[in-house]
């Protein structure tokens, strides 16, 4: 079922015949976040746009960076929106607005974490709010800029699709999303589906089944006008034909010997379908069934450029293999349309799946001076490596998509410096962090000493009855130490590693103020010579994420000794919440709906009972007769 979201109600007795109103119970309903979620207009917000829901608290219900929901938390999560999303002072207003149930949007520029949680940037979000009658709750839709405007498409039917063609050597994917209630979308001609609709058809083996029977299954199923997403459906249908006129165009751009470094062509829409050339290169794009949660999909959706990215990796791995798709770099950008009313439109990204080689010529070309003079870098817009001519002891191939700080950290140092990039620093309240635990194998059994735990029990059991609360902690905590020595015997002990929840530090780096052109020096702290003087000079790359840094390379005689700049998240302790303004709650305006009738003449007769002075001097004598009993025991 997922996470469960309880809303409970009080029932009062305030029929006529009642003088007092009494509570009779509680009536609740249990509502799963996946409930919730599912009312969200997803669709129409697109990949990049998503909804979220708070308590009185500040506290979360529903969040797409909610890891509860992801299935990997071990303990049900109490996250402040703050501590989900980036803490500024704009969105500290927002939460109190929505904490008081006030309807309200307004434009944020904000930092957006891409799904990789390795890349950032900033952009405009239209954040609107409202509260959610007759409960405590409030509800907020993120919009992002693309999807202002959205597409209404009418007049397909799965007949048109038919008529739509499928170039040679082409095939289709379709993202598992709900079309019909009854469509099996692994009907499609060459489809992968995501892991979800893999689990949901268990039994079908043959993923290459004909295109028309899986669309006459969805004409049969609108005909009988069963329960279909309508405008999703269009969207599917309207993207199968307008998608169709890039089978030709592909054909012959592929045919050319000189592309055999280009791995795939493709073009994925919001409709949910990936067309992709050619068909043998399915595989490369199999986790990537589900357009709408791929990396490429959403970062290229944000960005006006095209958009270069490789798989990341933190150090460098001498048995990856150049063929193997993880090494493969993609190449995407969105296809935009302008609105007439004003804004655009992205209903689609096409991209392209390259090998290392094929950009890596390019930045041969562009370096300047021998390669042992020289060496030169294509970061993207975090610093991680898409290209570089630094060789080490291994092919450029098994450094891509390093981050540079491990490879080069001085230059990373002074590119940090001169604001070419700008560290950006959070905080994962969700995230979980190996232990070792500690057991006792099954060796030499440890003896205990039956006496003292049948007193033990005795005294807990006449301090309970007759001395207060705060003197028997006292005591029991004093004998619970004591019996802590009480076992002997060897004992093998052993560990094993488990999971708990943590807090880890994430870090990020997005371009800062002079990254489209910087040049500078820098030098180790610890030489004096000017042979450890290195020159570096950057370039944004025109229409691209990327950047083209050349540098000097360092001498052989005098390396700058720099602590590699990892971007891994790491375990914290976390901020100082103790020393933190706490943040805005909403205290309930009243505990019970007030009743003219009520009669509270009986209210406020409580009693009180004290422990009797000759008890508690009995269990103090008692304690002082024990514990020298112990003393002597030892």
């Amino acid at each position: 079922m997922g996470m469960i979201t309880t809303v409970t109600l009080p029932v009062y007795n305030v029929s006529y015949e009642s003088n007092n109103q009494t509570i009779l119970g509680v009536m609740g309903l249990d509502v799963t976040t996946r409930e919730m979620i599912d009312t969200i207009p997803k669709r129409q917000l697109g990949a990049n746009g998503y909804g979220f829901a708070i308590n009185p608290n500040g506290f979360v219900l529903f969040h797409p960076l909610m890891k509860g929901q992801m299935g990997y938390l071990t303990d049900p999560p109490s996250l402040d929106l703050l501590e989900v999303e980036l803490d500024t002072a704009v969105k500290t207003v927002l939460r109190k607005e929505m904490i008081n149930g006030v309807t309200n949007e307004r434009v944020i520029d904000t930092l957006v974490w891409a799904p990789d949680m390795f890349h950032a940037g900033r952009r405009n979000l239209t954040y609107c709010h409202t509260h959610i009658t007759n409960t405590d709750f409030s509800l907020s839709l993120v919009v992002p800029p693309e999807n202002q405007h959205h597409l209404v498409i009418s007049g397909f039917d799965a007949s048109t699709g038919l008529t739509a063609s499928i170039g040679e050597n082409v095939s289709l994917l379709l993202a598992p999303f709900k079309y019909c209630d009854d469509f099996d979308t692994n009907f499609l001609t060459g489809i992968i589906v995501g892991e979800e609709a893999t689990e949901l058809h268990p039994g079908i083996s043959d993923l290459h089944l004909k295109y028309g029977q899986a669309l006459s299954s969805l004409d049969e199923l609108l005909k009988a006008k069963a329960k279909c997403d309508k405008e999703l459906v269009q969207n599917l249908l309207w993207d199968l034909e307008a998608t169709s006129v890039v089978d030709s165009e592909w054909a012959a751009a592929y045919a050319d010997e000189a592309n055999e470094d280009v791995r795939s062509l493709f073009l994925a829409t919001n409709g949910g379908l990936t067309r992709l050339y050619p068909d043998s290169a399915i595989g490369l794009h199999e986790s990537e069934a589900n357009n709408w949660a791929a990396h490429y999909y959403s970062r290229a959706l944000a960005a006006n450029d095209f958009v270069y990215s490789a798989p990341y990796r933190e150090y460098q791995n001498e048995s990856m293999d150049d063929d193997d798709d993880e090494t493969l770099i993609t190449i995407a950008k969105a296809i935009s349309m302008d609105v007439p009313a004003g804004g655009i439109f992205k209903p689609a990204v096409v991209g392209t799946k390259v090998s290392p080689a094929f950009i890596e010529s390019v930045v041969h070309s562009a370096t300047y001076g021998s390669d042992d003079d020289v060496v030169s870098y294509l970061l993207d817009d975090a610093g991680f490596v898409i290209a570089t001519t630094w060789t080490g002891n291994q092919s450029e191939a098994f450094v891509v998509g390093m981050f540079l700080g491990m490879l080069d950290p001085a230059l990373m140092t002074r590119l940090i410096e001169a604001d070419v990039y700008t560290r950006v620093e959070d905080y994962d309240y969700q995230a979980l962090c190996k232990i070792q635990v500690q057991f006792g194998s099954a060796g030499s059994a440890p003896v205990y000493i039956p006496s003292i735990s049948n007193l033990h029990l005795l005294v807990e059991k006449a301090i309970r009855a007759h001395m207060s609360v705060n003197l028997y902690a006292a005591v029991s905590g004093w004998l619970h130490s004591a019996l802590a020595d009480d076992v002997v015997g060897d004992e093998l002990i052993l560990t094993e590693e488990e999971e708990e929840n943590c807090i880890k530090l994430l870090i990020q780096h997005h371009y800062g103020p002079h990254s489209s052109d910087a040049m500078g020096t820098f030098n180790c702290s610890t030489c004096e010579s000017m042979l450890c003087c290195r020159s570096f000079k950057s370039r944004q790359v025109a229409h691209s994420n990327l950047l083209f840094v050349v540098a000097t390379a360092e001498d052989d005689d005098c390396r700058c000794d720099h602590t590699p700049i990892s971007v891994q998240p790491r375990r914290v302790d976390g901020p100082d919440v103790c020393n933190a303004k706490p943040h805005y709650r909403r205290r309930p305006s009243d505990c019970y709906s007030m009743n003219p009738n009520e009669d509270d003449s009986d209210c406020g007769r409580g009693s009180s009972r004290f422990p009797s002075a000759q008890l508690m001097i009995i269990s103090t004598i008692l304690i002082s007769i024990i514990n020298k009993a112990l003393v002597a025991s030892q």
